[in-house]
C-alpha cells in the first residue's frame, strides 16, 4: 500500500468515526431535548456555549499576535441604555478591541455619558458629528477603525461578552469571510427566544459555508450580529447606504452573496433590545410610513439582486420576506385601509416577481389562505382569519415546530381547524 492510500484509508476510517460520533451526539441532544423543559434546555445551551468560550480562550495564547477587533456604535438620544450598552462591551472576552462611539447629533445627554465612560475605558473613544442618520455614522466610525475585524453595535442593546472571542476564533480557524450569530430579545428586563426560524438556523455551528448551502441564512439580517473581516468589508460590503431606513436589509445581502465562505455560529450575539417607548424603527411595525420604509428596503434588495444576476437567490429572499410574516400582516388586526392597501399592493408585485410556479410550491396552506384574503381587500375577513390564528402566527416559517407547550395553547391544531370550517361554512369568512 503506497502513501496516499494510506492516507485515504485513516482519512476514510477517520471521517466514518467522525460522523458516527456526530449522529451519535445529535441522537443524545435529541432525547434530552424531548425529556427536559424548555427553560432546562435553554439552560443546558447557555453551559455548553461557556464551556466552548472557556475552551477557546484556553487555546487563544497559542496565537502569536491576537488581531484588533472594531466595534462601531453609532448613537442617537440613547441615554437611559448607552451606559449598559458599553458595559456590555467592556468585559468582552476577547482582549485586543476598540470601541468607536459615534454620537449621531444627539439631543439629550447621550454624548456626555459616553464621554464620561471612556474616560475611565481607555479602549473606547466618542467622536460627536451633526446629526447624518446611522449609515452614515457608521461609515464615518469605520474611517476610524483600525481592527483586522469588524463588527457593529447598536447603542441600545446588550453583547454577549464570549460573542466576539468565539466569532475571531472561528474565523481565524476557518479563514472565511465573516462570522454570523444569533440573537435573544430583551423586553422589559427578560430574556426571550428569538422567532424560531432564527432558532433553526443557529442550532449548531457551520463553518466554511456558502449561501447556496444555507439560504433560509438570509432570514437573519440583524446588521449586529456579524464580525467581518476588514478586508472583506471594505471590498465587498461597505460603505453603508445612507439617507434611508433598515439599511440592514442591502448591507447583509451585499456580504452573503459576495462572500466566498462565512461561519454560521451556534452563539447569541447579543440581546435585542425591544423598548418599553416603542420608538425605536423595528418597534413602529404598525404605522403605515414604517411598512412603506420596509418595502422600499425589499425592493432595494430585490434590484440589487437583479442587476447583478442573481435571480434565484431573488426569488428565495422574496418568498421569505413572506413565509416569515415580515409584512407583519398580523397588524392588519388592529391597521386601517391604508395598511391594507400598502400590504395589498406589494403582496400582489412579490407574487408576480417570484413566479407563480415557484410560489405554489413553497407557500404554506395557510399563508395562502390569507394572502387570497388580503388580496380580496376585504378587512373584515382578514380580522376573522388572524383572530382565529392569532396564536401561531409566528410560526409559519420552514415547519419549525412551535415551542409553545400544548398546555398553553389557545387551540390545537385540529380545534383551529374545525373553527376555520365553522367560520367557512356560515359565511362570515
Amino acid at each position: 500500500m503506497n502513501m496516499e492510500e494510506t492516507k485515504g484509508s485513516k482519512g476514510g476510517l477517520g471521517g466514518a468515526l467522525g460522523a458516527a460520533y456526530r449522529s451519535a451526539r445529535r441522537g443524545v441532544g435529541v432525547r434530552v431535548r424531548r425529556t427536559v423543559s424548555g427553560h432546562t434546555w435553554e439552560g443546558l445551551q447557555a453551559s455548553r456555549a461557556r464551556i466552548r468560550s472557556i475552551y477557546a480562550g484556553i487555546r487563544m495564547p497559542y496565537y502569536p499576535r491576537m488581531p484588533l477587533l472594531s466595534i462601531v456604535m453609532a448613537a442617537h438620544n440613547t441615554e437611559t441604555y448607552i451606559v449598559p450598552a458599553l458595559e456590555s462591551l467592556a468585559i468582552q472576552q476577547w482582549p485586543n478591541f476598540e470601541v468607536l462611539v459615534i454620537d449621531d447629533g444627539s439631543t439629550d445627554n447621550t454624548a456626555k455619558l459616553a464621554q464620561d465612560f471612556a474616560e475611565h475605558h481607555k479602549r473606547f473613544s466618542v467622536h460627536c458629528i451633526d446629526q447624518v442618520g446611522p449609515g452614515a455614522a457608521r461609515n464615518a466610525g469605520v474611517e476610524l477603525a483600525k481592527g483586522k475585524y469588524l463588527t457593529f453595535f447598536d447603542s441600545d442593546d446588550l453583547a454577549n461578552p464570549f460573542f466576539y472571542l468565539q466569532a475571531i476564533f472561528s474565523l481565524e480557524r476557518s479563514g472565511s469571510d465573516f462570522a454570523l450569530g444569533s440573537y435573544q430579545i430583551l423586553k422589559d428586563g427578560e430574556a426571550g427566544s428569538p422567532p424560531p426560524y432564527i432558532r433553526e438556523l443557529h442550532r449548531r455551528t457551520r463553518r466554511r459555508i456558502k449561501l447556496a448551502d444555507r439560504p433560509d441564512v438570509m432570514t437573519n439580517a440583524l446588521m449586529c450580529t456579524r464580525v467581518y473581516r476588514r478586508s472583506f468589508y471594505d471590498a465587498h460590503v461597505g460603505p453603508q447606504p445612507e439617507g434611508i431606513f433598515f439599511e440592514n436589509q442591502l448591507l447583509t445581502m451585499r456580504a452573503f452573496v459576495q462572500a466566498r465562505r462565512f461561519d454560521l455560529l451556534h452563539e447569541s450575539a447579543l440581546l435585542w433590545r425591544r423598548r418599553a417607548s416603542f420608538d425605536s424603527t423595528t418597534q413602529r411595525a404598525a404605522d403605515v410610513e414604517n411598512l412603506q420604509q420596509r418595502i422600499d428596503s425589499y425592493q432595494q434588495v430585490a434590484a440589487y439582486l437583479e442587476e447583478i444576476g442573481e435571480v434565484e437567490v431573488r426569488q428565495a429572499r422574496l418568498m421569505q420576506i413572506l413565509a416569515t410574516n415580515q409584512l407583519t400582516l398580523s397588524h392588519l388586526l388592529v391597521a386601517g385601509e391604508d395598511y391594507l392597501d400598502l400590504t395589498r399592493r406589494f403582496l400582489a408585485w412579490a407574487i408576480a416577481e417570484i413566479g407563480d410556479d415557484y410560489y405554489a410550491e413553497r407557500v404554506t396552506p395557510r399563508d395562502l389562505q390569507l394572502h387570497n384574503l388580503v388580496l380580496d381587500g376585504d378587512l373584515p375577513k382578514i380580522r376573522t382569519f388572524l383572530f382565529t390564528n392569532a396564536r401561531s402566527l409566528g410560526q409559519w416559517v420552514f415547519g419549525v415546530r412551535s415551542p409553545i407547550p400544548a398546555s398553553r395553547r389557545r387551540l390545537s391544531p385540529l380545534a383551529r381547524a374545525a373553527q376555520w370550517n365553522a367560520y367557512a361554512a356560515d359565511g362570515s369568512i
